[in-house]
């Protein structure tokens, strides 16, 4: 269905004359691709679909309008063509036979992931998703309208780099952002300065999130791989994680702070690259080193969480050198700073020679000490030795070697307590705990590792399994591998008396029942309420096999003509 409108299809601005668009310059006239929707479709009886705007495996990205709040959005359309099509001037999607589970499992992979993100909508550095329905036999998500530019764009009019001062005033933001989501048990896998946008108002917000076969080699849908972005278990069949996102993010800051692109991962294997220090002497020695750590080919020696990451890129720097004239960043020393560094080396000197002072004093009291305990201070010329004083002797010498021990024990004791253990902590019994809480509390302790399944006894978004047993103490930054229910495997169909689509479809939504959305003619029930389902109320629904329940709304319909011609007729029989 088309939607007449005024609008540019292009920037979705009001355009009144014929021609092209002066703002953007697009023409009704312009070729399209006729896989996609045309432009001035109607979608949900709210949403215009304007040009196309990207697309990649997973499916399509368009410009569009929403006629309820008059705003300009994004419209995502689930439409991997190695598994579908769609026939010039239709908006049907006709899924290959061969390939039907397969879709229906994606579709349900990119509607929980934007289902995630909507949670997250708060968040004001990530793209937000506003609405998510199903039609034309595929999901749609529709997202904010980023008015601004990639990063991409961005650097290649800025001199093609920033500096690091820039760094820290824009980066923060989208870093403490990604760890939130992290948190969430989202994975982004495509982190790069075409997937980042910066605002209007000069600030960076993360977009082009997709579903894990779209940013991963070997899959049934063309791959989207970010080349010099894209960590090296994307390419194979490691498993990925909040690791991969730190090597995306540290390859985008590589990129930022020396202008030059980091060479692809799978390319790196015995071609060492060069540091961003040595690219840009500019660039502290420190953050240089940070960069190259979270750009570690392996996973184990690669830093492990966005937490850690900034906790080591924004740490104090310290300058290696004996340039008294340098701070620790290696920075030159102002006139006032070097006279304060002056000053406390002095005092620092004063204060070392005391302790020189007090330790020769203590070691010559010792060996005073020793040496009158041995009797050296004594007479001369030895005297019989008692029994008393024999006692005598062996006690105290008993008392010396006591003390010895005593001694010695006290400096293994304090040998010991010096090397300090690493710092640990006590697991807990995670079952029946919200997985997003758990995460979020254990930020920068633990690193979990989800994976999410279907299960009778647990509530969706609960952990039931855990890979490390509780009351087992771990070093700080563990990773702990937990399950995460999905919900229940088979869910019976709720009553539907009453409701409309919006409140019907959450319901099914929450017990994860799979729906399509189609109108049916009927008066039985008010415009916009459920008629009937595909399912009789009560009926089972096997979720964990994806199974699919349609949903007839009802659309009223005029019954006064069909009742005057019934009365015409009867009329017509009497006479």
């Amino acid at each position: 269905m088309q939607k007449e409108t005024s609008l540019c299809m292009g920037c979705m601005n009001d355009k009144t004359y014929e021609g092209p668009c002066k703002l953007c310059g697009y023409s009704d006239s312009d070729p399209c691709i006729p896989t996609y929707l045309v432009p001035k479709t109607f979608l949900n009886e709210r949403y215009i679909v304007g040009k196309l705007l990207s697309y990649n495996g997973e499916g399509a990205v368009y410009i569009g309008y929403d006629t309820v709040t008059n705003t300009r959005v994004t419209i995502k359309e689930f439409m991997p063509d190695t598994l579908c099509s769609r026939m010039k001037g239709e908006t049907e999607i006709s899924v290959n036979a061969d390939n039907s589970a397969l879709y229906k499992t994606y579709m349900s992979e990119f509607a929980d992931l934007h289902r995630s993100l909507m949670k997250l909508r708060g968040m004001a550095h990530i793209q937000a998703v506003l609405d998510i329905f199903y039609e034309n036999g595929t999901c749609y998500a529709v997202l904010e309208f980023i008015s601004g530019i990639s990063l991409k764009t961005f650097l290649e009019n800025s001199a093609g780099e920033l500096s690091w001062e820039q760094v820290k005033e824009l980066f923060p933001p989208i870093l403490t952002t990604l760890s939130l989501i992290h948190a969430a048990g989202i994975i982004h896998r495509g982190i790069s300065p075409q997937t980042i946008f910066v605002t209007d108002k000069m600030e960076l917000k993360l977009a082009g999130f997709c579903i894990s076969a779209e940013r991963t080699t070997n899959t049934e849908i063309a791959c989207e791989m970010f080349s010099g972005y894209a960590a090296p278990e994307q390419y194979t069949n490691e498993i990925n994680g909040t690791w991969t996102d730190v090597y995306g993010i540290s390859a985008v800051l590589y990129r930022v702070l020396t202008g030059t692109a980091p060479a692809e991962a799978i390319a790196r294997s015995g071609n060492p690259m060069l540091e961003p220090m040595l690219i840009n002497r500019n660039v502290p020695q420190n953050v240089s080193k940070v960069i190259m750590h979270g750009m570690k080919l392996s996973t184990e020696t690669r830093i492990r969480s966005v937490t850690e990451f900034v906790d080591k890129l924004f740490a104090p720097p310290r300058y290696i050198g004996n340039d008294a004239n340098r701070a620790s960043d290696g920075t030159p020393l102002s006139g006032r700073e070097k006279r304060m560094l002056e000053k406390k080396k002095k005092e620092r000197r004063k204060t070392l020679a005391v302790l020189i002072g007090v330790g020769v004093v203590l070691i010559i009291f010792a060996i005073a000490f020793a040496l009158a305990m041995s009797g050296v201070f004594g007479k001369n010329s030895p005297e019989p030795v008692s029994e008393s004083s024999s006692s005598s002797s062996s006690t105290t010498s008993s008392s010396s070697t006591q003390s010895s021990s005593t001694t010695e024990s006290s400096e293994s004791t304090t040998e010991s307590t010096s090397e300090q253990p690493a710092a640990t902590i006590q697991i807990s019994d995670f079952k029946d705990c919200s997985y997003e809480k758990t995460a979020a509390r254990y930020e920068g302790k633990l690193v979990f590792v989800p994976t999410y399944d279907y299960s009778d006894e647990y509530g969706a978004g609960m952990i039931f399994d855990q890979s490390i047993e509780p009351g087992e103490s771990v070093p700080l930054g563990t990773q702990i591998k937990v399950k995460v229910s999905k919900g229940k495997r088979i869910v019976s169909l709720p009553d539907y008396s009453g409701k409309d689509e919006k409140t019907y479809t959450e319901e099914l939504e929450k017990l994860n029942i799979k729906y399509s959305v189609e109108k049916k003619k009927s008066n039985d029930v008010p415009n916009g309420f459920v008629v009937e389902c595909s399912k009789k109320v009560g009926d089972i629904v096997k979720v964990s096999e994806l199974e699919m329940v349609v949903v007839y709304i009802a659309e009223n319909f005029e019954e006064s003509s069909s009742q005057e011609t019934s009365s015409r007729e009867t009329e017509s029989s009497r006479d």
